[in-house]
């Protein structure tokens, strides 16, 4: 079985578009209906990485802030490329 790999910038632009912010659990499940369970990420960086360690690394840079139980995206802590 092939892994999907989906470069981080498409959970931040999920994030963004998002009308209502999702939860931890509500953004894995998003990202499960769309990418299957054993989806990983990769930035310009870092690759193999899980969702939970993706936020990890997200919330460590400041391009994704806690709001309550929310997770949103930091705009003005992304990269444009």
């Amino acid at each position: 079985m092939t892994m999907t790999s989906i470069h981080a910038h498409t959970v931040l632009n999920l994030l963004l578009a998002a009308e209502t912010p999702y939860s931890e659990q509500s953004l894995q499940q998003a990202i499960t209906a769309e990418y299957g369970e054993d989806v990983r990420f990769h930035t310009c960086s870092l690759q193999d990485l899980t969702l939970e360690a993706l936020l990890i690394f997200f919330l460590e840079r400041g391009k994704v802030i806690r709001e309550g139980d929310a997770i949103v995206a930091n705009p003005a802590m992304m990269c444009s490329h």
